[in-house]
């Protein structure tokens, strides 16, 4: 899906990209899908930061974590700037005062002794009784697999509420009111509520929908937060774009998407060779300065001298990319790539194709670039 948005904001070029997901895309893959989405949008010349948010920082009683990847054109998105809510909420505070509830019987569910708040604001206090199988159970941890399934956790109403999922279409969302020694299952507008939705949102008629598409929703505060810091830092300051001397920047060359999962660095790479064998000659535009950086470069790469296959990669990742921060090329670095993946996957190997000398391994001198140090002709790195 995500290769589809590509070529969506490829073709209409928005000034602002927004994408939202489950925090669970930080790790997938070992961070390796995250940094596709990341590597791509930048290919696409977006200047691009990401953030997990949680939604009872937003004055909401949910622990909704969610992950916020921002791409802009003008200048990088300031997670900082947003205003997180002072004091959190508690479910109690967005709970109906009357109406038709549906409480549990005392025998369906087990409260359980001394119950402690968690670092998230959960406050769990119980499980609902199910017929399980107890056989070759160990003693006094038959409720177990109740209480990992969340429709049958209760929480209580002065903690906050677990992520309200999109697969509960029968709403079975329990709460304890310790007031009164009641458990009730929420309404479906309370589960609307617990979203940030407004009172006068119109719900749908089938209740399974409405749970579902509750399930399935943002957090609304919290969605509205990031449209008004967007709005505020994208459209109402003053743009700040790098490069306004030089004419050729401010159409930045960018990479073609094809197929579902690669970006075109090779044709790229072949066809600036293919152009390079077309010009006659360049003597009378470069001065005598950068002939002997030329000359400096073209003898090592004869040498094969990995670190000028480096070098080049990473001038040409920023011809193709100009609006790319150099200080980005490191793979730490939120936004950041690695020179050794693009020098191994693209350059090393489209350079020995076309009979150009290059390094078979260079990970070492990467790494050594891959680091906070300008890239200078007197370079400070770990390498000479």
């Amino acid at each position: 899906m995500f290769f589809y948005i590509c070529e969506i904001i490829a073709a209409r070029k928005p000034p602002v990209v927004v994408l939202e997901n489950v925090k669970h895309l930080v790790h997938h893959q070992q961070g390796k899908t995250l940094g596709t989405i990341l590597y791509s949008l930048e290919d696409l010349g977006y200047l691009v930061d990401y953030r997990v948010l949680n939604a009872q920082n937003f004055g909401i009683p949910q622990n909704r974590e969610r992950i916020i990847i921002i791409a802009t054109l003008a200048k990088k998105f300031d997670f900082e700037a947003l205003n997180f809510s002072a004091s959190p909420s508690h479910i109690r505070d967005f709970l109906t005062p009357e109406d038709n509830f549906e409480y549990l019987s005392p025998q369906d569910y087990t409260l359980i002794d001394n119950p402690t708040r968690q670092g998230s604001g959960l406050l769990f206090v119980g499980y609902r009784n199910k017929s399980i199988r107890k056989k070759g159970v160990r003693p006094n941890t038959e409720h177990l697999s109740r209480v990992h399934h969340q429709p049958n956790r209760i929480y209580s109403v002065d903690g906050i509420h677990p992520t309200i999922p999109s697969q509960e279409t029968s709403g079975r969302f329990f709460v304890y009111i310790p007031e009164a020694h009641k458990v009730r299952k929420l309404t479906i507008q309370e589960c609307y509520r617990l979203m940030g939705f407004p009172q006068d949102f119109k719900i749908h008629e089938r209740l399974s929908e409405a749970y579902k598409q509750i399930g399935n929703s943002v957090c609304v505060p919290m969605i509205r937060e990031l449209a008004l810091q967007i709005k505020e830092q994208m459209f109402l300051e003053e743009p700040e774009i790098e490069f306004t001397n030089k004419s050729f920047y401010s159409h930045p060359i960018q990479l073609e998407i094809f197929g579902s999962n690669l970006m075109n660095h090779r044709e790229q790479l072949l066809q600036a060779f293919d152009k390079s064998n077309s010009i006659k000659s360049v003597e009378s535009q470069i001065s005598n300065d950068n002939k002997n950086h030329l000359e400096q470069i073209a003898d090592n790469c004869f040498k094969q001298k990995a670190v000028c296959t480096v070098l080049i990669t990473l001038i040409v990742h920023k011809i193709l990319n100009p609006n790319q921060d150099i200080r980005y090329h490191q793979k730490g670095l939120p936004g950041g790539f690695s020179a050794r993946n693009f020098d191994t996957t693209f350059i090393t190997p489209t350079l020995k194709e076309l009979g150009l000398p290059a390094m078979a391994e260079s990970g070492w001198l990467t790494r050594s670039l891959e680091q906070s140090s300008p890239y200078t002709l007197d370079y400070k790195g770990k390498i000479s």
